[in-house]
């Protein structure tokens, strides 16, 4: 029992001397940190940091030695004492906690500026790859456009117009093209010859044209015909024809057309050419004056070829060849035409560089030469400059005379018309979208110009007639034109020309149809959907010369309407020579009264 009372004592010495050891370090490190007396230890270890966790584990490890040391004194004895005793209470605290706001503190980077070295060296655009962008397909189609034509209307003095057109699509390669029609009237005009009846005027024309087209690989071939016949009477002059009276009149005239084309296709050979050949001809049914009745039968050829040099420039010849073969009072000869020629577009300047050489055979034959120089400026995309130098012949065929009036005869075999020069300059320019206008002025010399004699005959000639005559004119004449559109709801134009025609000294009277100044003015507007109305307006003052006063100047109004059914039927009415003037038109014959034609057009 005596050891018994020792070991224990002196295992409370131990015990109490290790919690006094413990307690003393935690006391002193606790002032340290919190700089004051700690009324609690236990307090201070509760709200210890980083530096408080050192010191509790110094203090376990304190503890922990004083344990190892008092056991290694008590490993024999296995009795162990379990008394704690507590000196102290524990009181916890909870302190209040607080946030260091800190800002950083911002430093811009320095970033030092670097010599940069550019390339200079050039590079062909050859030398990139590229891969080209494919166009792009669709499936949607455009409808297709009607192909056939039909007009029919009718008006007083048996005013008639009827039309038909059809284009056939055989196949991918054959393409047919058939239209004919029919125009004239048969009723009464005032006589233009003073003292005269009026005049039973009748006039009909009728046409028809066939042109049938297939395309091979690289060529196309062409094979197509015309034919027209028209019939008329002639103005009679007073009373009744006498019976030696050899001109009749009437008279009938029949156009005849046959020719065969080859061309090449466009893009598919180095060359484009164009080449074609036939016959025309035309007839007279009655007796013309100082020829008789009869035809003029004429070889026409005509065609061009030209190449590129390269996107902007080409170089081509075109020709004309008209042998003229007459079985009538009249001399044949042949009128060869060349046209060499270079052009230069590059979208802004436009040139062609070229001349007309012509050579006639027979019949007074000679050589003409004259320019073809065009000069075209683009500049600020919508406004065009130009100068032009050009010139040539026109062929004076029965064809063309009957052009000019059917109800004119030659004077004697006619010359070739010849232009020596035809100098012009002029402005186009479009300002505004749907606003454009012109302006230009020139010169022209003309070598056997032609002029109407209205009324030339006398003596047994009981009808009236137009004569053809020839001479040398100058004409220098300046224009001007405007035109407005806006959409499909108005379209108006504006142009007149002033012409100053110069002959020789005695012969004015050859001016006497020749217009000296000419206004023209229309207007088309959309009152409704599918409702239109029309005006025409024409004035025109003629140079001076002798002749009846109704000839003195032309003044004519029209108007018209008309409306559409589904974008295939439409349904029109026309008024003419609204003011009811008498006149001489171009053709040497009295225009008719006021006069209304009303009809129909369909397209299929």
């Amino acid at each position: 029992m005596g050891r018994r009372s020792s070991e224990k004592q002196r295992n409370n010495l131990f015990f109490n001397l290790r919690f006094t050891v413990l307690r003393i370090y935690l006391y002193f490190v606790n002032c340290k940190i919190v700089n004051k007396k700690t009324p609690c230890l236990c307090v201070s270890v509760f709200h210890v940091n980083e530096v408080y966790m050192k010191s509790i584990i110094i203090a376990i490890g304190l503890g922990g030695w004083c344990m190892h040391a008092y056991a290694q004194e008590q490993m024999p004895d296995t009795v162990l004492n379990r008394t704690v005793v507590v000196e102290n209470q524990y009181n916890p605290e909870v302190m209040d906690a607080f946030k260091i706001n800190v800002l950083p503190e911002v430093e811009e980077p320095a970033v030092p500026k670097r010599h940069i070295d550019y390339a200079t060296s050039l590079r062909p655009f050859s030398a990139w790859s590229f891969t080209p962008m494919q166009a792009m397909t669709s499936d949607e189609k455009q409808p297709e456009a009607p192909r056939g034509y039909a007009r029919a209307a009718y008006g007083t003095g048996n005013n008639v117009d009827a039309r038909l057109s059809y284009l056939w699509d055989i196949s991918r390669r054959d393409c047919l093209g058939f239209s004919a029609s029919l125009y004239g009237r048969d009723g009464d005009i005032p006589s233009a010859v003073p003292g005269a009846d009026d005049w039973k005027s009748r006039f009909y024309r009728t046409d028809i044209t066939l042109d049938y087209r297939h395309e091979f690989r690289k060529v196309s071939l062409g094979v197509g015909g015309a034919f027209a016949s028209q019939v008329f009477n002639y103005m009679p002059v007073g009373g009744e024809p006498e019976e030696e009276s050899f001109v009749p009149g009437r008279q009938r005239y029949t156009l005849g057309e046959g020719y065969v084309r080859l061309a090449s296709v466009a893009g598919e050979l180095p060359l484009d050419f164009s080449f074609q050949t036939g016959l025309r001809s035309f007839s007279s049914a009655h007796d013309m004056y100082l020829m008789g009745h009869g035809s003029e039968n004429i070889v026409h050829t005509l065609g061009f070829v030209s190449g590129a040099i390269n996107e902007e420039q080409r170089i081509g010849i075109g020709f004309a060849m008209d042998n003229l073969i007459h079985d009538v009072d009249q001399t044949d000869y042949t009128l060869l035409r060349l046209n060499p020629h270079y052009t230069f577009d590059n979208g802004r300047v436009q040139l062609r560089a070229g001349m007309h050489v012509d050579a006639q055979f027979g019949h007074d034959g000679r050589l003409m030469v004259s320019p073809d120089v065009k000069l075209d400026f683009l500049f600020a995309d919508t406004y065009r400059l130009y100068v032009h130098a050009t010139g040539g012949t026109e062929l004076n065929d029965f064809r063309r005379l009957n052009g000019l009036s059917p109800y004119g005869i030659p004077l004697g075999q006619m010359q070739t018309t010849y232009t020596p020069v035809d100098l012009q300059a002029g402005l186009k320019g479009a300002p505004i979208p749907g606003l454009g206008f012109r302006l230009y002025g020139g010169y022209r010399v003309v070598k056997d110009e032609i002029f109407h004699l209205p009324y030339v005959l006398e003596g047994h000639y009981p009808y009236a007639y137009v004569g053809f005559a020839q001479e040398k004119a100058t004409v220098g004449y300046g224009g001007a034109g405007l035109a407005y559109q806006y959409k499909d709801w108005i379209d108006m134009t504006l142009k007149g020309v002033y012409s100053h025609w110069d002959v020789k000294e005695g012969m004015e009277a050859l001016l006497f149809l020749k217009p000296e100044f000419a206004l023209d003015a229309s207007a088309r507007a959309k009152v409704y959907k599918g409702l239109w109305v029309k005006a025409q307006y024409r004035f025109e003052k003629r140079a001076e010369g002798e002749g009846p006063e109704s000839a003195e100047e032309v003044n004519d109004l029209s108007l018209s309407a008309g409306y559409g059914f589904f974008n295939r039927l439409d349904v029109f009415a026309k008024v003419d020579n609204l003011l009811n003037r008498t006149y001489l038109t171009e053709t040497g014959y009295p225009v008719q009264g006021v006069n209304v034609m009303a009809g129909v057009s369909v397209r299929f």
